[in-house]
C-alpha cells in the first residue's frame, strides 16, 4: 500500500516538475535570441575577465565576491561555450527561472507546516499556484531577458535554495534531536549563501529570513534554546559586514555607482517608499505597461506628499495583512518588504526603479497572491479555472512584453514612449538608431536628450560619434572635448578624442588622451595600436614598436598592427626585417591588399622582380582601377625579363 501511494506521489511530481518546466520555457521561448542590451556591452562583450574560463580563478578568482565572481563565472562558461553568440545566454537565464520555480515549489511545500490548520486544506495547491504565479508574470521578463540582470535571478536561486536547506534541517532536528548526523544540511545553506554573496548582495537579508522561520516555528521555544541556532544564523552575516567594512572601507557606499556620495540619502529613502508601493507592488500585482527606464522623481521632502500616500498604503495594507489569520501570507508579505530593502533603502543608487530588483520581493508576492486566490475560490474546480485564466493573461502579457526585447530600438521606442522626459532613455534610444546607422533619428535623439539634461555627457559623447562616422574629425574633437569637461571619465572617450587628434594630424596633442585611455582599460588592442599610430608620425619608432607589439599581445590577428611593424623597418631602411613583418602580416590577412603592396615595393627596391610581381598580380586583381600598381607590374616584368636575358 504505502509503495502504491508512494509511486502515486512521486508521478504527481513529475507532473508538477513537468508543469513547471514547460510553462518557464513557453513564457521566455520568444526571447531566445533577443540582443544584447545596455550594459551587456560592459557586463559581457567589452569584459576581458570572462573571455578565458582557464584563467578565471587567477584574474578574478572564485572568492572575489565583491566584484560578483560567480555571476562573473557564468558569463565566463557561456564565452567559453559560445563566444558572443546569445542564444547559450538566455538559455542559461531561462534554465536558472525555472530553476527558481521548481525550488520555490519544493519550499513552500516545506512551509505549509507552519499554516493554521483551519487553512491547510485550502492551501493545499499553493506550491504549484504560487511557482506558476512566480514564473509567467510579466514583471519577471526583464530579470530573465536582460541578461547583465541574471544577477537577480541567480543570487534569487542562491537564497531560495539556502533557505530550503536550512527548512529541511531545522524540520529534521526537531524529528531526530540530533543535528550532528544533519551537518550537511547547514553547510549547504552555508556554501549557498556565499555562492548568492557572490552574484548579488541582495542574498544578505536570508539571515533575517532564516531567524524569522526559526522564532514562527517554535515560538514558544526559550531564548536559551534559540540562541545556538540565532548565532549559528547572525555570525556569517556579521562577518561578512565586517569584511566588507574591511575590504570596502563602507558598508552604505558603492564605489562604482556616484549617486552613492551624490543624492541625499532621507530623500532618497523617502523617494523609495514611493517606489515600493506604487511601482513594485503595483507592477508585480498588475503587471502592465512596463517600463525598462521608469522616470521616478526624486520626493522634494518630508512634506512631499506623493511619499507620504505610499507609506499611508503600505500601513494599510500591513495592517490587513497581520490581522488576518494566514501564517504563510504574513511571512509573504515580511518576505516582500525585507527583501526589496538592499535596493531600496538609504544607499542611494543611480535608477531609482528597475524592474529586475523585484525578481527576489516577487516572491514573496506570488506567494501572496496564491493564498488569496486559493481562499478566495475554495472549491478546487472554480481554483483550477481562476488559475487557468490567470495564466492565460499572464502567459499573454509576458510574450508581449517580450517582443518588446526583439531589438534595442523596439526596447527604447517603447522606453521613450513610457518615459518621455527621461534624458537617458531618448539617449540610449539615439544609441540604437547609431548602431543601425540611422543618423538622422540619432540626432534627433540625442539633441532630445539634451534638452532634457543638458549636463549630460553621454549626448555629447554620441553625436561626437556621428560627426565620426561623418569624418567631420574636428567637429567630433569638440564633442569629446566637451564631455570630457563636463566630468566624461571612461576610456572610450579620451581615447577618441586623441583619435580626432591623430586624423586632424595632431599626433603629439593626442598622446596624452591615448595614454589616459589606457591607463583607464590597458586590456584594449586598439588602444595600443592608435598610441603605436601617434608614435611612428612622430618618428619615436622604439616607443611606436612596443606600442604595436602590446597590441600584438592583446590581439594576436591585429593584422594593422603586425603590419606597421613592418612599415616603421621599412622607414629605418632595415629591409630584410620588414620582409619578415610584412609576411607574417601577409599569413593573418589572407591576402591583404595593402600588405601585397608593401612586399611588391620592398622587392623592387632591391630588384627582387620575381618576388615582386605575384604580389603585384594580386594588388591589380583586388584594385583594377590601379593605374600605379599596372606600371609596376608592367616594369617589374619587363625587368625581369631583361634580367633573364
Amino acid at each position: 500500500m504505502n509503495h502504491v501511494v508512494y509511486k502515486f506521489v512521486l508521478s504527481d511530481r513529475i507532473k508538477v516538475l513537468a508543469l513547471l518546466c514547460f510553462s518557464g520555457i513557453a513564457g521566455f521561448f520568444a526571447t531566445m535570441h533577443s540582443p544584447f542590451l545596455y550594459d551587456d556591452a560592459h557586463a559581457i562583450q567589452d569584459n576581458p575577465y570572462i573571455k578565458n574560463l582557464s584563467e578565471f580563478q587567477q584574474t578574478v578568482g572564485i572568492q572575489n565576491i565583491f566584484n560578483r565572481s560567480v555571476l562573473l563565472l557564468t558569463f565566463s562558461i557561456n564565452y567559453a561555450l559560445g563566444q558572443s553568440e546569445v542564444f547559450g545566454y538566455h538559455l542559461f537565464n531561462i534554465f536558472l527561472h525555472v530553476c527558481v520555480g521548481i525550488v520555490l515549489y519544493f519550499l513552500i511545500a516545506e512551509l505549509l507546516t507552519l499554516e493554521q490548520p483551519s487553512l491547510k486544506p485550502q492551501l493545499k495547491k499553493l506550491p504549484l499556484v504560487a511557482s506558476l504565479v512566480h514564473l509567467f508574470n510579466p514583471v519577471t521578463v526583464e530579470s530573465v531577458t536582460y541578461i547583465s540582470s541574471r544577477s537577480s535571478v541567480l543570487a534569487t536561486l542562491f537564497y531560495v535554495l539556502s533557505f530550503y536547506f536550512l527548512v529541511r534541517f531545522s524540520k529534521a532536528k526537531e524529528k531526530r534531536g540530533d543535528g550532528l548526523s544533519l551537518i550537511h544540511y547547514p553547510v549547504l545553506a552555508f556554501l549557498l549563501f556565499l555562492f548568492g554573496l557572490g552574484a548579488k548582495e541582495i542574498i544578505i537579508t536570508l539571515p533575517v529570513i532564516a531567524v524569522l522561520y526559526l522564532w514562527v516555528q517554535s515560538p514558544t521555544k526559550s531564548f536559551r534554546k534559540f540562541f545556538p541556532d540565532l548565532a549559528a544564523i547572525l555570525i556569517p552575516l556579521l562577518g561578512y559586514l565586517l569584511y566588507r567594512y574591511v575590504e570596502m572601507g563602507s558598508l552604505l557606499v558603492i564605489k562604482t555607482d556616484p549617486y552613492s556620495h551624490l543624492v541625499d540619502r532621507g530623500l532618497y529613502f523617502l523617494t523609495q517608499i514611493k517606489v515600493v508601493i506604487s511601482y513594485y507592488f503595483l507592477k508585480l500585482l498588475f503587471p502592465i505597461n512596463l517600463n525598462f527606464e521608469p522616470d521616478i522623481r526624486l520626493v522634494s521632502g518630508l512634506t512631499d506628499w506623493e511619499w507620504i500616500a505610499a507609506l499611508m498604503a503600505m500601513t494599510s495594507i500591513a495592517c490587513a495583512v497581520f490581522y488576518q489569520k494566514s501564517v504563510l501570507l504574513k511571512g509573504a508579505f515580511f518576505w516582500a518588504l525585507l527583501t526589496v530593502l538592499p535596493t531600496s533603502s538609504i544607499i542611494p543608487l543611480k535608477q531609482f526603479a528597475i524592474e529586475h530588483r523585484t525578481y527576489l520581493p516577487g516572491i514573496g508576492i506570488s506567494v501572496g497572491m496564491g493564498i488569496l486566490l486559493l481562499r478566495a475560490v475554495p472549491l478546487v474546480s472554480q481554483a483550477r479555472h481562476a488559475l487557468l485564466i490567470l495564466m492565460v493573461l499572464y502567459g499573454f502579457l509576458t510574450i508581449q512584453r517580450s517582443l518588446d526585447y526583439r531589438t534595442e530600438v523596439i526596447l527604447w521606442e517603447d522606453t521613450v514612449n513610457k518615459s518621455p522626459y527621461k534624458s537617458m532613455a531618448h539617449n540610449n534610444l539615439g544609441t540604437a538608431y547609431l548602431f543601425e546607422d540611422r543618423l538622422d533619428e540619432a540626432r534627433k535623439s540625442f539633441e532630445i536628450s539634451l534638452a532634457l539634461s543638458p549636463s549630460s555627457t553621454d549626448p555629447y559623447i554620441n553625436l561626437g560619434h556621428i560627426h565620426l562616422r561623418n569624418k567631420e574629425w574636428d567637429k567630433a574633437r569638440i564633442k569629446f572635448d566637451l564631455a570630457l569637461k563636463l566630468g566624461a571619465s571612461r576610456s572610450q572617450v579620451f581615447f577618441n578624442s586623441g583619435l580626432m587628434r591623430l586624423r586632424l594630424n595632431q599626433p603629439e596633442e593626442a598622446l596624452p588622451f591615448l595614454l589616459k585611455a589606457i591607463e583607464i582599460k590597458s586590456h584594449r588592442a586598439l588602444y595600443h595600436y592608435e598610441l603605436g599610430n601617434a608614435f611612428r608620425k612622430l618618428k619615436q619608432h622604439d616607443s611606436a614598436l612596443k606600442a604595436y607589439r602590446r597590441a600584438l599581445e592583446l590581439e594576436p590577428s591585429h593584422v594593422e598592427a603586425q603590419n606597421n611593424i613592418g612599415v616603421i623597418f621599412w622607414n629605418l631602411k632595415v629591409l630584410d626585417k620588414a620582409e619578415i613583418e610584412f609576411k607574417k602580416a601577409l599569413q593573418m590577412s589572407d591576402g591583404k591588399v595593402t600588405i601585397h603592396s608593401n612586399l611588391a615595393n620592398l622587392y623592387i627596391a632591391q630588384k627582387r622582380f620575381s618576388q615582386a610581381i605575384p604580389h603585384l598580380k594580386s594588388v591589380t586583381s583586388q584594385r583594377p582601377d590601379d593605374l600605379r600598381a599596372k606600371n609596376l607590374l608592367h616594369i617589374a616584368e619587363v625587368l625581369q625579363q631583361t634580367k633573364a636575358q
